[in-house]
């Protein structure tokens, strides 16, 4: 038996693209994978089809009558994991076929230098309907960078235990789950280190909804919690307001652009939008 990997996918309601994920995964060139399907809340054809490919592959489904949210959907598959790594895949997403072959490459390696870090993870390709880019191209992921900016992305590879550790992922937090996850992997586990692979393909230009369409009113919610748990220091906020400019339907205070441009990694992003007027005319903190 080879190294088994547990893959993590929440669905509701887009079977479509569901099926072209999993054939991602049961596509790789790394075969011994667990797949955990956690159906939250789905009413179309989602649990069938997931039911017709047990038997064939190792796949898991969990399905919730009432939607609970992706995050507790990630914490139920990462509750049954028998994986000896972890990682997770967006249901509207897509990995390449080398891509847990060259995390587990990498991790051994890694592994025998005796270095200390908590997790992987690898540059994005994102398609966006008309353009393609990279997203995600640091190479290491330190947790100063890391509190001002996801330079991870949405995914890292891991351990089940790494994850169990640190309390899984908050459910508290209606947005930027992700991002406040890996924080608390690096701060109790050590960096996190890009294999530079380019081996994760992200779908932008379906007419589904991504956290960019959700509602702004969650969005500075979950960034406030962020900054309650994590930034004690003042140092932290510049860089959450900047990933706030990066929503159209946020709009921040001109005392937020100030505080933005007098850091020099946000001073961009606060004096493009002073030139467009686009800002609440008043010095309220939207992180206060």
């Amino acid at each position: 038996m080879g190294t088994l990997v547990t893959i993590y996918i929440p669905t509701k309601n887009r079977e479509a693209l569901l099926r072209r994920a999993v054939q991602s995964v049961l596509g790789q060139t790394h075969a011994d994978v667990e797949l955990i399907i956690v159906s939250d809340g789905a009413t179309d054809g989602t649990c069938d089809y997931v039911r017709s490919l047990q038997g064939r592959h190792k796949v898991k489904l969990i399905h919730n009558e009432t939607s609970r949210g992706a995050c507790v959907a990630r914490n139920q598959a990462l509750d049954i994991a028998e994986g000896e790594f972890i990682t997770g895949l967006d249901d509207d997403d897509m990995f390449l076929p080398h891509r847990l072959e060259r995390f587990l490459t990498a991790w051994r390696a890694r592994e025998q230098t005796g270095e200390r870090f908590s997790c992987l993870f690898d540059r994005r390709i994102v398609d966006q309907g008309g353009a393609v880019t990279l997203a995600n191209a640091a190479p290491v992921a330190e947790l100063e960078a890391l509190l001002s900016d996801n330079i991870i992305g949405n995914q890292v590879f891991t351990t089940p235990a790494r994850m169990r550790e640190v309390g899984g992922f908050d459910a508290a937090m209606p947005a930027w789950q992700d991002w406040e996850m890996w924080v608390r992997l690096v701060a109790h586990g050590g960096p996190a280190h890009n294999i530079g692979a380019n081996s994760y393909l992200m779908d932008v230009s379906h007419e589904f909804e991504r956290i960019t369409l959700k509602s702004g009113d969650k969005i500075i919610q979950a960034a406030r919690l962020f900054h309650a748990k994590h930034g004690k220091g003042q140092g932290v906020r510049p860089g959450l307001l900047g990933s706030l400019c990066a929503y159209p339907q946020i709009e921040l205070s001109l005392g937020d652009l100030l505080t933005m441009a007098g850091d020099p990694a946000t001073r961009g992003h606060a004096l493009r939008r002073l030139r467009r007027g686009k800002f609440k005319p008043t010095m309220a903190g939207t992180l206060a």
